[in-house]
């Protein structure tokens, strides 16, 4: 085993070649792992305690996690009730943190949805289903598809499908008052559980329409759009919340940078305007009317703003890099440049920022560096803007 200190990079790249190698064993030799499980998960302690370098315990306990949800994937038996119980019960034990069973119960779960095992599927998620947003709405998915699917399950009745219904409501309701965590489980290999999105937003579209006056499921299904690029979804959403909450900032700013990423730059205007109307002294909007002038046609939208930042009080070292900015993304680089000496005259306490600023503005001379070179400077001066103005991210 390698002693000193081995970097985060190199552990996870050794977790990635094990995981990669057992992957393959078991897509192979699934039949004879299901008929002798507990040898099996002798053999993977095995493989993990003889690992070359030294593993975090998190580390460690994720990797049989994953190697839970392989399983999960490749067996033909994932329909088999002690199949499944058996899994869960043998992989937390070669754990170190045994009592840690979320991400196998949860890997277990996703699969008996796939497999239309609804009801044995809330069993295993029914724990956590206030300690992680995802896994909340997943629980509540499954008495809904009870609902309206039904299931040939030991347990189910049709009797009682409305009460599944209820189940269903009422385990939303009770995620807007809990308001876990996102990702606290669902993270790692549970996030290539794909075929559980289409659930998530029958449930979170639902619950947007059940509780309108709950802005937790709209900033919940915003940041998992985000997070899987579901651009259809995302528009749907701020265009909702917009409407219903016209004054949430937060809404406003999801709603500019979604506008601002994909060129619509017009839109992105309309949007500030908008917001500066409801709140005329606020230095946010006037920031983003700053920035997005960097990448419009003319100095005019540029002068506006300026002059409103200045009389809405925003810093002045603040103006001046945005001075700088407009000026070098412009291509109007003796302006650049003279802006630049002067910030640097002026604050030599932020030092560190502007040699590293003119270092990447005006030393790099490769054409395509050059090109870099812009995309850097917005994005570091922004990002430092954005800081400076105690703006969110």
């Amino acid at each position: 085993m390698e002693r000193g200190f081995i970097p985060d990079a190199v552990i996870t790249e050794k977790l990635d070649r094990m995981r990669a190698e057992l992957f393959g064993y078991i897509d192979k030799n699934i039949d004879a792992i299901e008929q002798n499980l507990p040898v099996f998960f002798g053999q993977v302690a095995s493989i993990l305690e003889k690992s070359t370098v030294a593993l975090p315990d998190a580390a460690h306990d994720d990797f049989i996690d994953a190697v839970a949800f392989r399983l999960f994937s490749v067996s033909r038996k994932i329909g088999d009730s002690k199949f499944v119980a058996r899994v869960c019960d043998l992989a937390p034990g070669i754990k170190r943190v045994r009592e840690k069973k979320s991400g196998i119960h949860v890997a277990a779960a996703v699969h008996l949805v796939k497999a239309g095992k609804y009801l044995e599927a809330s069993h295993y998620l029914k724990p956590y289903k206030q300690h992680d947003a995802q896994v909340g709405v997943w629980y509540a998915y499954c008495y809904y598809a009870l609902y309206k699917e039904g299931s040939s399950e030991p347990g189910f009745s049709s009797g009682n499908r409305w009460n599944y219904a209820k189940i269903s409501r009422q385990a939303m309701e009770d995620l807007a008052y809990y308001k876990p965590r996102h990702n606290r489980i669902v993270k790692g290999i549970l996030t290539t559980a794909t075929w559980m999105d289409k659930p998530f937003w029958l449930m979170a579209f639902s619950a947007v329409e059940w509780f309108p006056e709950e802005l937790w499921f709209l900033h919940l299904g915003i940041r998992k759009a985000k997070e899987e690029g579901n651009g259809v979804a995302l528009a749907k959403l701020l265009q909702i919340a917009l409407g219903r909450f016209p004054d949430d900032i937060g809404f406003f700013r999801e709603s500019y940078f979604r506008n601002f990423d994909q060129g619509e730059l017009d839109g992105a205007i309309a949007l500030i305007r908008d917001f500066q109307q409801r709140h005329p002294r606020e230095l946010e909007p006037i920031y983003y009317g700053l920035r997005t002038s960097f990448f419009l046609q003319g100095d005019a939208l540029f002068a506006e703003y300026r002059t409103l930042a200045e009389e809405a009080g925003m810093s002045a070292h603040v103006l001046a890099i945005i001075d700088f900015a407009f000026a070098f993304l412009k291509g109007r680089q003796n302006q650049a440049s003279i802006c630049l000496e002067q910030l640097e005259a002026s604050y030599p306490g932020i030092d560190y920022f502007t040699l590293l600023i003119e270092f990447v503005a005006f030393r790099l001379e490769d054409p395509n560096q050059k090109k870099a070179a812009r995309f850097a400077v917005f994005n570091a001066i922004d990002r430092y803007c954005r800081r400076m103005l105690q703006i969110k991210e």
